[in-house]
């Protein structure tokens, strides 16, 4: 689909950081988008801005992010205004079905010279200089960003180290008392839009400041392979020897009659693993490491410790499987910024340890999670959020039956798939769906992505590979007309699986209005 020449948008601050976390925000949609100086490309007529702009740009629409109260301060007396700071939850439609939430510092501009443009109940979050082609948000988009991506690490509670270190594993403390000590019956209160998803706020705030500002449509990559509209992977952590023998089995019996492919993931060293059971598993889905011995004291190991520890699982599951594994699950779900370099050096090319919210994280002994219901890129690999609670924290934490599980897990999904996210089960064999009275419920919870033809279900590895491929997309000048393509590919056109969209408009009641390209 060709797009105008001027569907550039630039990006701009006076610090790299915020420039790069900008960058960030154009490329998960993957609009047409450039950092600028001082002479802008003409080429480029919207500027986003983040902090305050200490130079003009004639002529050009300007989106102005406030960086701080001290920024915002002067921002209002650079156009004859007041500013009130305080704490909002913004709350705004990313279309009919769906809402995205971020309780947040607010920076409240008001004054003659402005008008509203988006508003979220009481708050304006969007604000038009009268007269001029500027708008000012009330949120700092930068700090936000740098706060939620702070959930890449969830640092072990000092209770947490004492215990394990102490009886050199978390497994040795008795399950009985693990499942006594890990409770919270109102867990399910904390799963809400501004837990689970805030990052999608901020990304849609992003966007619709473009587009109300701009005045035309702005062009972006669908997240997903043409036709589907968000994503599923089936995920099994498989702890125990007898998940290994007799709950894998249930499980994969039940996703073969649903043709569903899972990904596997499983200890090296923590109890016999045989080639010919290795290489069923990974025949029958894909197979994904999970550490060695499973004993929660990964995140605790020096650098080096971490390198040596999952390259040995890898390099061990390789030989008994005789397939390739890049994928990774850590136990306990622990990560850390650390650990996700140590994947890298370690050859892998995806993660998938991090919740997207988690009601009681087992390592920080709180609620946790980073924030986000889609894949990113973290230190050259791609992060998979569990994005749907895992079973252990259904069952166990909260207390719900495999039943009530899987109505909450259907609520949450549809959330999820009206976002267009990914929706990543994790679900053990070792608990209630993998014992054989529970078989029809596990059913019945894959039934209903089985069933929708939007839902694009994908192991891990396919996902990554997927988005991988989705991040190389481009967009250049080519004939006077915006074209998109994939770096090291042929030039000026997409892959027939990559679906372009144009974003015409957007309504604070009603959400994106959104058009299908060619």
């Amino acid at each position: 689909m060709p797009v105008p020449a001027d569907s550039f948008v630039g990006l701009a601050s006076n610090q790299n950081e915020a420039l790069e976390v900008l960058r960030r925000y154009a490329e998960f949609w993957k609009i047409p988008n450039k950092p600028v100086n001082r002479i802008p490309s003409p080429h480029v007529d919207t500027i986003f801005w983040s902090g305050r702009p200490e130079q003009g740009f004639d002529g050009k629409r300007i989106v102005i992010s406030p960086s701080g109260i001290e920024d915002a301060t002067r921002i209002a007396k650079d156009y004859d205004l007041t500013v009130t700071f305080g704490t909002s939850k913004i709350s705004l439609p990313v279309s009919g079905d769906a809402r995205v939430s971020i309780q947040t510092h607010t920076y409240e501009f008001a004054g003659s010279g402005q008008e509203s443009v988006i508003v979220s109940g009481d708050a304006t979050v969007l604000s038009k200089i009268r007269g001029k082609d500027t708008y000012l948000l009330s949120i700092d988009l930068v700090k936000n960003y740098n706060q939620l991506m702070n959930g890449l690490d969830d640092t072990p509670h000092p209770r947490f180290r004492f215990v394990t270190k102490l009886r050199g594993s978390y497994n040795l403390i008795p399950k009985f008392v693990r499942n006594r000590a890990f409770r919270d019956p109102d867990g399910l209160e904390k799963l809400r839009e501004e837990t689970i998803a805030p990052m999608e706020c901020l990304r849609l705030i992003f966007l619709a400041s473009i587009v109300k500002s701009t005045g035309h449509g702005i062009p972006f990559v669908g997240f997903w392979r043409r036709g589907k509209e968000y994503a599923l992977a089936v995920t099994h952590d498989v702890e125990t020897r007898d998940g290994l023998e007799n709950g894998s089995w249930r499980l994969y019996d039940t996703e073969r009659k649903l043709q569903v492919r899972s990904t596997w993931n499983v200890p090296s060293d923590r109890y016999p693993l045989s080639n010919d059971m290795v290489s069923k598993l990974a025949v029958a889905g894909e197979l994904g490491a999970h550490d060695t011995r499973h004993d929660g004291r990964l995140v605790l190991a020096n650098f080096e410790a971490k390198v040596n520890r999952v390259t040995e699982c890898r390099t061990s599951l390789e030989h008994l499987s005789g397939k390739e594994v890049r994928g990774f699950r850590s136990p306990l779900l622990q990560h850390s910024v650390e650990l996700v370099e140590a994947l890298g050096k370690a050859g892998y090319t995806h993660d998938s340890s991090i919740p997207s919210w988690e009601i009681l994280s087992p390592t920080s002994l709180g609620p946790h999670g980073i924030g986000t219901v889609f894949p990113f890129i973290a230190s050259g690999l791609v992060e998979i959020p569990v994005s749907l609670p895992q079973d252990h924290q259904l069952l166990r934490v909260v207390g719900l039956k495999p039943a009530e599980s899987v109505e909450s897990l259907h609520r949450l999904s549809h959330w999820i798939s009206s976002l267009g996210g990914v929706c990543v089960l994790l679900v053990h064999p070792d608990y209630d769906f993998g014992f054989p009275e529970n078989q029809d419920e596990y059913r019945r919870l894959l039934e209903d992505f089985t069933r929708d033809p939007r839902c694009d279900i994908m192991t891990l590895g396919e996902i990554a590979k997927w988005w991988t491929r989705r991040d190389r997309i481009a967009w250049k000048l080519e004939g006077g007309q915006m074209q998109a393509s994939i770096d090291g590919e042929q030039p000026g056109r997409l892959d027939h699986e990559f679906q372009i969209m144009l974003a015409i408009d957007y309504d604070d009641k009603t959400g994106l209005r959104i058009e299908l390209g060619s």
